[in-house]
């Protein structure tokens, strides 16, 4: 008989024993559980999960894009679902009193879809027309029954389209008729004359949604105003990006719009950098609502007003008076003075631009006076609405 005691000896694995008394912590090496800060669905009471679901915040999230929803059906049908002419510019080149006689016919028309105005200088109203002045020319010939129409559908086919169908009805009533000369076509890539709208479009939703991106990652109001300014340079810088890949994909690439590279890299980083500060305007003032108030201002309200798909003339109130006024209109205005119109009306259209950047700006500074210079009191924390913005 062995003197040695009967005990499996120790593995190599498993490491010296415990000392006596000491707590050993069991795990089963199948055991999962969620990561801090989290738990299982079903260790969360029903009554919890209803309440957070059914509590203000959550219904008001709903209530509120549900209105953006409805607002965005409402603009584009609103805009876009009846167009018709409404005082579209035209110049009436006849010789003597026949210029008189003929314009005052077409401002009879009802519903007022022509202002004409009569003169003998045909040279000096084709050049209005290049320069988008007006969107037509009628040239009367007193001799025959044949006149001519001079369009420019470089500011917009829908401009030009309206503006054939209204004088082949006149002229069709006055038995006589009209041909069609088209002085300022657009270019070959540029079909119906709608990239400079689409480009617009896209500079703009770059800048929001820069501007967005940096909201939701780090907060609506930056922690100090160094950050506030760190963020207004890290939207220039992709404007300027934004600017040079816009030009570089329609002009370079795709060659829709070409011939003037360097003024459409300039409207570019206008158009990107207003809708990102603005955007961090509303952030900072409001919060996560403020890039729903951003997507109102540049996708609700600003395309089907923008001239684009149907210019200014065809739109119904309100779109009709608000178009040149907001960064879209005045985009679009500002690519096709460049590229068509000799740039008339440029700087007009790039200081409307101006005007929302440096709104932008000063929105901007206020709130970040407002919290960063013992202004306010009641100011959150930025780590409070990050978290909140998660949570929702």
């Amino acid at each position: 008989m062995s003197d040695q005691p009967d005990a499996t000896p120790p593995s190599a694995d498993t490491g010296p024993e415990p000392p006596a008394g000491a707590h050993v912590e069991h795990r089963s090496p199948l055991a999962r559980a969620p990561r801090p800060g989290y738990e299982r669905s079903s260790d969360e009471p029903r009554r919890d999960r209803l309440r957070e679901v059914l509590g203000p915040a959550w219904v008001g999230i709903l209530i509120g894009v549900l209105l953006v929803q409805l607002a965005f059906i409402a603009s584009y049908v609103g805009a876009f679902h009846a167009p018709q002419p409404h005082a579209l510019t035209v110049a009436v080149v006849a010789p003597g009193d026949a210029g008189d006689q003929v314009a005052t016919r077409l401002n009879g028309i009802a519903g007022n879809p022509l202002q004409a105005d009569a003169t003998t200088d045909r040279a000096s109203a084709v050049d209005d027309l290049r320069h988008g002045l007006r969107q037509a020319v009628l040239v009367v010939d007193p001799q025959g029954t044949q006149d001519r129409l001079l369009v420019s559908s470089a500011q917009g086919a829908s401009t030009s389209q309206a503006m054939q169908a209204v004088f082949q009805q006149v002229e069709a009533s006055q038995r006589r008729t009209v041909t069609v000369q088209d002085v300022v076509p657009a270019q070959p890539g540029d079909a119906r004359g709608l990239t400079s709208f689409y480009v617009v479009i896209g500079w703009l939703v770059g800048g929001y949604l820069m501007a967005s991106f940096i909201g939701v990652r780090g907060g609506g109001r930056a922690r100090n105003f160094s950050r506030t300014l760190w963020r207004l340079v890290a939207c220039a810088v992709y404007a300027a990006v934004s600017g040079v890949g816009g030009a570089l994909v329609v002009d370079t690439w795709l060659s829709a719009i070409t011939g003037h590279f360097w003024q459409l890299v300039g409207i570019g980083f206008l158009l990107s950098l207003s809708a990102s500060v603005v955007t961090l305007g509303l952030q900072a003032l409001l919060g996560i609502i403020g890039i729903g108030v951003a997507i109102v201002v540049f996708v609700v309200l600003g395309n089907p007003s923008a001239g684009g798909a149907y210019g200014y003339q065809l739109l119904d109130e309100p779109w009709r008076s608000i178009g040149r006024w907001l960064p879209n209109g005045a985009g679009v205005d500002a690519v096709r003075s460049v590229v068509y119109l000799r740039s008339e009306d440029l700087w007009s259209h790039l200081g409307v631009i101006a005007l929302w950047i440096a709104a932008g700006l000063l929105l901007v500074l206020l709130v970040s006076a407002n919290v960063y210079w013992g202004l306010r009191d009641d100011v959150t924390a930025p780590e409070q609405e990050e978290s909140d913005a998660v949570s929702a």
